[in-house]
Formats: C-alpha cells, structure tokens, sequence
C-alpha cells in the first residue's frame, strides 16, 4: 500500500483507486484515505492549466 499511497499523493488515479479499495478492505484507515483523498486533489489542480484544457478538448492529442 506504501506505494500506492505515494503514487496517489503525485496525482495518480490508478493509485488513487487502490488506496480506495484498501480502505474498502479495511488495510487502508480512514485518516490514511482522507489524507491520501486530498493530496491527490490539491496535485491534480496544480496540474490544470487553461492551456492544458485547450489542448485537451481540441481533440489534437488522444494519447496514441
């Protein structure tokens, strides 16, 4: 779980997802997913930009 957390915590969703299901499971307490739940938020807004959203909804890049 040590990774997934760090992963999380950088703005990964797949870690983010695995810390749930940790939770979910009981290997996973509730502070250590709340804490996890916000960093991973505060890093996915530090990543937005309007440029980014621009790019995005153009259509330009589909991640091939």
């Amino acid at each position: 779980m040590k990774h997934y957390f760090i992963g999380a915590r950088a703005g990964n969703e797949y870690s983010l997802i695995k810390v749930h299901t940790g939770f979910m499971r009981g290997f996973v307490t509730k502070d250590e997913y709340a804490n996890t739940l916000r960093t991973y938020q505060k890093r996915k807004d530090e990543m937005k930009s309007d440029d980014r959203d621009k790019a995005a909804a153009s259509g330009i890049f589909t991640g091939g």
